[in-house]
């Protein structure tokens, strides 16, 4: 079993997949994507999760992508891909693959087709966790899963020595606020992570230790500066960057995620607006629409 010893403070990125017209991974904008959030000061990448349509990559595919990312990340720095679980089997190979391929952990999402009442899943979780060679994150993430991971759950899961941490991707601060209270006494250090770009301020001022987001890969140095400003006493600066942030993500927040932030990445000059199939791009008044919107809020980003 890895070692559980992985630094979740910080802002960590959601990383999107970059992908060609033909919808296969492109490596060339893995590199300048990965690049650009590494200049930005994020603190670990998370690939292959909902903002890198992970879902829709094959199994053999997130594996790849992490083993690319992996190797463009300094030692350091914690890679964290997602793992949509959709079974048990499947679920430990693919995080036996990752674990191979230089993960550090793995964000788990619950299986999304039938709903599951909350023994089941802590018994998910903790069949995982037993037999992970990586640390596991749950991931609460219930506008796609359907299921919410009860904080009394996410509790009795906290002290189990291979699950780390939570993101949470509900966007409901009561729910968030519950698992940060119920989870405070683990043993393990299990920490709690905003999975929502415009609650940030909010989610570290209630105890949260910090993010993994979409908006690290446009404007990384938005959700960097919020965390470095309010870990330093600067509640008042990280209010206004988070003013800004909200701006940004309500203007990427356009046809079926997210394929505005790929737009607005193909806007930046770093990556392909198209979507890993099946998916659809923005049209182009929606494109012109967010281009914008972004050249009013971003006006140093250089964007085309």
């Amino acid at each position: 079993m890895v070692s559980a010893d992985i630094d979740l403070g910080g802002v960590m990125v959601a990383l999107v997949t970059p992908a060609d017209d033909n919808g296969a991974v492109d490596a060339a904008a893995v590199e300048r994507l990965v690049k650009r959030v590494l200049t930005g000061g994020v603190s670990g990448i998370s690939p292959a999760g909902s903002t890198g349509e992970g879902p829709k990559l094959t199994s053999a595919e997130r594996v790849s992508l992490t083993a690319r990312v992996r190797a463009l990340v300094p030692a350091g720095l914690p890679v964290v891909p997602g793992v949509p679980a959709s079974n048990l089997t499947d679920a430990i190979s693919e995080l036996e693959a990752l674990a191979q391929a230089g993960a550090n952990a793995a964000l788990v999402s619950p299986p999304s087709y039938y709903p599951l009442p909350d023994e089941a899943v802590r018994s998910l979780y903790e069949g995982l966790a037993d037999r992970s060679p990586l640390p596991l994150l749950l991931y609460n993430i219930p506008a796609f899963t359907k299921v919410r991971i009860a904080p009394e759950v996410a509790a009795t899961l906290a002290r189990h020595p291979n699950v780390i941490g939570m993101k949470d991707s509900s966007r409901d601060m009561e729910y968030q606020q519950q698992v940060i209270q119920a989870c405070s006494g683990a043993d393990s250090g299990f920490r709690v992570l905003t999975g929502t770009d415009t609650l940030l301020v909010a989610s570290l001022v209630i105890g949260a230790s910090g993010a993994i987001v979409a908006s690290a890969n446009l404007a990384p140095e938005l959700p960097v500066g919020i965390y470095q400003a309010f870990t330093s006493g600067d509640v008042e600066a990280a209010r206004r960057l988070q003013e800004q942030l909200v701006r940004v993500v309500a203007a990427c927040r356009r046809a079926s995620f997210p394929a505005g932030w790929k737009t607005a990445l193909e806007i930046a000059g770093v990556c392909g607006a198209h979507p890993v199939p099946p998916g659809a791009a923005l049209s182009s008044g929606q494109r012109a629409e967010l281009a914008a919107e972004l050249r009013a809020t971003l006006p140093a980003a250089g964007l085309r």
